[in-house]
Formats: C-alpha cells, structure tokens, sequence
C-alpha cells in the first residue's frame, strides 16, 4: 500500500499541493549559515524579494543565537509549492525563541508546541513590483518637470511618514554600512566584510519597502542587493578602485537617508537618478549582461 506523503509544516490548508522534494539545512555555526544564504540565493529567483527579507531576517536571527553560551544544532525545512514557500524549524528551543522574534513583523507563521513554519508568498510581490515602475515614470515625469519650472529654492522640512522606530533602525543599519565600507575602502575585501555588509543592506532594504512614498529609491537597491544576493564571487574579485564605486554608492544613501529624515531641504526624489547611476555602473562591473538587459528596458519605458 502506497504511503501518504509526508509533510512537515503546520499549513493544513496548503498540504496537499506540496512538492515532494524537500530541502533539510543543518545549522551549528555561521559556516553553516553562509551555506544556507548561499543555497537560498543561488537556487531560487531573485525577484521573489519576500524570501530574500526572509533569509536576511533569519540569518540576524540565527547568527545571534548561535553566538550565545547555549546555544544547540537545529534544522530548518523548506517545502513549497506554487504559491509559496514554507520554512519550519522542528525544535522546541528555537522556535520558541524565533516565535518572540517574529511577533514584532509582518511574516506569517504558525507556533505549535515545539515547531513554527513560517509562509511566504511567491507572486504578491511582483505584482506590486508593475505599479511601483509605473509609478516611478510619473515621479520622473514629475521632477523634470519642478527642475525646469523653480525659479527660487523652497525650505524643505525633513520628512515625517517614517515610523520613529523603522528610522532609528534605519539611521544603525546606514551607520554599520558606512563603517564596514569604509574598512573594505581602506583595506581590502573579505568574505567576512561582505557577509556583514550584505546582511546589514538586506535589513536596511527590507525596512524601506513598507513606504510607498520613496519606491524609487527601493527599486534601485533592492535591484543591488539582487546583485549582493547572485554575485557575491564577483565583489570579492573587485579591486581597491572597483570598490570605491561601492563605498560611493553606500556614501550617496547616506546623504539621501539624512537629508531627507534628519536634515530636511530637499524633495523625495532629490537623489533618485544619482543613485540610479551608481547602482548601473556597479552593475556594468558585477553583471554586464543583466546590466545591458536594464538599458534596454529602460529605452522601452523611456525612464
């Protein structure tokens, strides 16, 4: 007699369309961890950005409690199926732990005793990505149009529709990327500055897109933390000068980050196209097809 599938996460609903082929990552120390990134990156598509929040999130996560005097060997299981993807950890320490983290988010999961699985949905954010471009070609449309029309310079207060708590979090994860950049600039890069780096981008990253109001600015940087996510290889391989086109890059969010929030005296889209071109020169480097491919592109939709 044929036995039933076995499925692991707590979705009931969603269990009988579950691929067969799972996926089982043993984690006991942060090599443990890289692999897992790197599995997670590498394996899936980079425009499921949900996934990627999700494995930068965990990785914090998982990176803190493996840093601890008690910590122990857990396993994380991913499954899926059309629609998304589901990540349990089956041990009752480290779900319980991961629960309390998770409660203060907007991830969806369910906690049962000595599990917890965590859903993330495939497609919702790629049709939310379609109206962001849309919306993006009417900024532009918009700010060319104020540059040719001013004729005195208006006082601009800083801008208030960020939580205080998204800001401050914002303002320590720009602080960390200015000084690990800074460390590669003056020295030289190395997989444990990357890593870091990386990590603190993918936050700084996942922070930004609950706010509509500066989706230009997320589209490019979530388009260069793509490239953290696929082309890690390639940025250990840049030399000191490559990689000061990064440490201006990471510069340049610093100046758009307080200008707007702390400072004050400049529109939303202030800096727009100069990080635009930061982020296509970078990519020139790193990834010269898909860079050639976002030119054309970018003729198609006259951006």
């Amino acid at each position: 007699m044929r036995t039933q599938k076995k499925i692991i996460n707590l979705y009931e609903n969603a269990n009988k369309d579950i691929f067969s082929i799972k996926h089982v990552i043993s984690i006991s120390s942060e090599e443990d961890l890289n692999q897992f990134w790197d599995y997670i990156t590498s394996s899936q598509d980079s425009s499921h950005d949900t996934l990627h929040n999700f494995v930068s999130s965990f990785y914090n996560f998982a990176l803190m409690y493996i840093s601890s005097s008690d910590a122990h060997f857990f396993e994380i299981i991913l499954e899926e199926n059309e629609e998304n993807f589901y990540f349990t950890l089956w041990n009752e320490k480290i779900a319980v732990l991961f629960e309390a983290y998770l409660k203060n988010t907007s991830t969806e999961f369910i906690y049962k005793k000595n599990k917890i699985s965590i859903k993330l949905l495939k497609k919702g954010y790629e049709l939310k990505k379609v109206k962001q471009e849309v919306a993006d070609r009417s900024r532009e449309e918009k700010l060319i149009h104020s540059v040719t029309q001013a004729t005195t310079i208006k006082c601009i207060e800083p801008y208030t529709f960020m939580a205080q708590d998204d800001l401050q979090e914002l303002l320590s994860l720009n602080d960390d990327m200015q000084e690990i950049s800074y460390q590669i600039h003056k020295g030289a890069i190395s997989e444990h500055h990357f890593i870091k780096l990386r990590s603190s981008f993918s936050l700084f990253c996942f922070t930004l897109h609950y706010y509509d109001e500066i989706t230009s600015v997320t589209e490019i940087l979530n388009n260069f933390l793509n490239l953290l996510n696929t082309d890690k290889d390639k940025f250990l391989l840049l030399d000191t000068d490559q990689f000061s086109l990064v440490y201006g890059f990471i510069g340049n969010i610093d100046r758009w980050l307080n200008t707007l929030f702390i400072q004050g005296g400049a529109d939303l889209d202030f800096m727009n196209n100069s990080i635009r071109a930061d982020y296509e020169t970078i990519s020139q480097i790193i990834s010269p097809v898909a860079c050639e491919e976002n030119f054309d592109l970018d003729d198609i939709f006259d951006f």
